[in-house]
């Protein structure tokens, strides 16, 4: 099934299936109007509502999907954002470095999962410290930081 749609089944053909996770999308070079992300009739005045800025990733949504758009934006945080990761954003993590040595002091930059060229998940992490960032695979970031 499409995440971004709803049960076309339905009896009111304008109805959102509140139980669907829809996921965002990258808010850059986008149709705006007629273009609800939550509705099956598209069309009309939309607008839109960011989980991130920097990566530009949100929502689209109508005048009556307003409140969808919200509780997807909570949803996207509380549970979907930084993938499988998602019980490390608010940590200092550790961090395996180019020379296979496990620093800490970490932080989870960048909500979004991203691919390397081998296909592998790969996450942005941040140090303050030493003003250096870096992408992590996903996999070894969640060996070396278990969920306590």
């Amino acid at each position: 099934m499409d995440t971004n749609a709803v049960d076309t089944n339905a009896v009111d053909t304008n109805a959102v299936d509140t139980n669907a996770i829809v996921y965002p999308q990258r808010l850059v070079m986008i149709q705006m109007g007629d273009n609800c992300m939550f509705c099956i009739d598209q069309k009309g005045q939309t607008f839109s509502r960011y989980v991130d800025l920097d990566s530009k990733m949100g929502y689209i949504h109508c005048n009556n999907c307003k409140e969808h758009s919200i509780n997807a934006v909570k949803v996207w945080n509380e549970k979907l954002a930084y993938g499988q990761a998602n019980y490390l954003k608010e940590r200092i993590i550790n961090v395996k470095r180019s020379t296979g040595e496990i620093e800490s002091g970490w932080i989870l930059y960048n909500p979004v999962i991203s691919y390397d060229i081998d296909g592998n998940e790969i996450i942005h992490c941040y140090n303050e410290t030493q003003k250096l960032s870096k992408w992590c695979l996903l996999k070894v970031i969640l060996e070396i930081n278990p969920a306590n």
